[in-house]
């Protein structure tokens, strides 16, 4: 078996497409937009030791975390009396968990008494009791969502009606929705595991056991052999959040890497203290964010995601400060963080690999979320937005696309119209002039904008870059911060900070405006035909065309 490397392409192969089917399947269940529309879940295999073996390629900062979430759980569960009536569940910060909205489930495969891996599943969940929305000024944790530890259930006995279900159930303004959605991990978590049992069926239990160790080992050579190719050194990267939202001071993110033959150190000492608000980042999001920065500018995309490629990586915080807090300081919004965590380690790393180290994006995920109470029910809607991306050395930055840790899906206006009868999109077009000028363009933001036709409609939101917008790169200009205001209905307008909460009434709008990339090199170098076609395509105004790119 060592040397059969067909069985080995064969079973590999398999395990990365059931991981993709097991996600087809969770988002054609779902109940909610945010899973169904914005795709914001992931789902993955792991062996019994709690090792990704393969994930679906939906959310980055997903995929990268799994393993300390699951094998952080098989410390505190015993797995020698798990049965596949057994369902593992975990959304805790502080124990292997990110945010407490991204639940994993996890469901044991066991083929004749033996434990052969572990399906699974994340998603992001609007309604998990506690405050509605994203709530800044959370004190801790017990102030955002409900808690899971890791900790075990029985399907037969605690779901479907039974008391763990209950529990949930009394705790939820959105039952039908969040249930639903539940249940459509645990579908996606069925499917995986019928497929393996299929695999160890057709080729024998020890022999998928052999491929699993073959597949981690294989991404650890990739790896290894990437990092070697990196001369030795310290390298050093900086980047700036605006603020905790409620004091001016900006966030500083710091990191040293350390390169030294096949291995790499990453130490993030220096970076500013953890904060009072909801904007903290645990350590799991923090190594999730390092390795798909390292993972994305070091190898080729077809080495495996899996975490054998991240053997040779190490990745430490110190303790309180705001990638890595202390118990139980609160963590909802750490999405405004990670994306500085990320963008920290393609500074160290713009001199040494230019070719693969674009300028800096709008890389921020912002999220609006509205609640309202109608006559008969509870509605909440999680409108999760992207901006432009940075350029490369030899390309122009993506128009309007999502963070690249969060890699969710646009909600169209249709889906988000139909789920709710309190608010409407007005507009939804790309920002001109938004995307940073550069001999390559960094691409466009766009503004999106709501209008209410309920009062008493609450709502609450995170982003960034209103005061620090992604940075140009070797000579290129500086993509166009983002900005939220509110008109009120009687025109009074309100220019709101990035991070907040406000309360809606029927005629007033909402307008988000969502950063742009930044530009790669000298725009006076720019072909001409180029911008003349972004004239033409109305992404450069002709008075800036003239005035940033000579162009007459």
């Amino acid at each position: 078996m060592a040397n059969d490397i067909a069985l080995f392409n064969i079973l590999s192969n398999n395990l990365l497409a059931v991981a993709r089917e097991m996600s087809a399947d969770m988002l054609r269940s779902a109940y909610s937009t945010v899973i169904r529309e914005a795709a914001d879940a992931s789902t993955f295999l792991a062996d019994a030791k709690g090792r990704v073996l393969a994930q679906s390629q939906n959310i980055p900062l997903h995929m990268n975390s799994v393993s300390s979430a699951l094998t952080g759980a098989l410390r505190m569960v015993d797995v020698s009396s798990l049965t596949e009536d057994d369902v593992i569940i975990l959304n805790d910060p502080y124990n292997g968990g990110q945010h407490q909205s991204d639940v994993y489930l996890f469901s044991p495969v066991v083929e004749e008494g033996k434990l052969v891996a572990f399906s699974g599943s994340a998603g992001h969940h609007a309604d998990l009791g506690h405050s509605p929305g994203f709530n800044l000024y959370a004190r801790d944790i017990f102030e955002e969502r409900f808690r899971f530890t890791p900790m075990k259930f029985s399907l037969s006995r605690d779901w479907n009606g039974g008391i763990f279900e209950q529990m949930l159930r009394a705790n939820l303004r959105l039952p039908k929705d969040t249930i639903g959605d539940f249940n459509a991990q645990l579908v996606a978590n069925e499917t995986g595991r019928r497929r393996i049992h299929g695999f160890v069926s057709r080729y024998g239990y020890d022999a998928f056991m052999e491929v699993s160790e073959q597949l981690l080992d294989y991404a650890e050579r990739a790896m290894r052999s990437a990092i070697a190719k990196v001369p030795d050194g310290e390298y050093f990267g900086e980047c700036m959040a605006d603020d905790d939202g409620i004091h001016d001071d900006p966030i500083i993110i710091r990191v040293k890497v350390t390169v030294k033959g096949d291995t790499m150190q990453v130490d993030y000492g220096g970076t500013s203290d953890q904060v009072v608000t909801a904007i903290n980042c645990p350590i799991a999001s923090t190594v999730s964010a390092t390795y798909s920065a390292l993972k994305m500018i070091l190898t080729d995309p077809s080495v495996p995601i899996n975490d054998g490629a991240y053997r040779p990586i190490r990745v430490t915080a110190p303790k309180g400060c705001i990638l890595n807090p202390k118990e139980f300081a609160p963590v909802e919004g750490r999405n405004i963080i990670i994306m500085r965590v990320f963008q920290s380690i393609l500074k160290a790393f713009e001199e040494v690999l230019p070719e693969r180290v674009p300028a800096q994006g709008y890389d921020q995920r912002t999220e609006i979320n509205l609640q309202w109470t109608g006559e008969d029910s509870f509605v909440a809607i999680s409108d999760e937005l992207g901006g432009g991306y940075g350029a490369g050395m030899y390309n122009d930055g993506a128009d309007l696309i999502d963070d690249p840790l969060g890699n969710c899906k646009n909600s169209p206006v249709e889906s988000l119209e139909i789920a709710q009868k309190f608010f409407r999109v007005l507009r939804y077009d790309l920002r001109t002039d938004s995307g940073g000028a550069g001999r390559t363009r960094g691409g466009l933001g766009a503004v999106r904008e709501y209008e209410f036709l309920k009062d008493q409609v609450d709502m609450t939101f995170y982003s960034d870059r209103f005061k620090y917008p992604a940075r140009g790169a070797r000579g290129g200009q500086d993509g166009a911060p983002a900005y939220l205001k509110i008109t009120r209905k009687d025109g009074t307008v309100e220019a709101m900070r990035a991070k907040g909460h406000a309360v809606l009434y029927a005629g007033d709008r909402v307008e988000m405006a969502l950063g742009g990339g930044a530009g790669y090199g000298n725009p006076l170098e720019r072909n001409r035909e180029k911008v003349s076609g972004d004239i033409a395509c109305k992404k450069v105004s002709p008075e800036m065309a003239e005035k940033l790119y000579g162009y007459r």
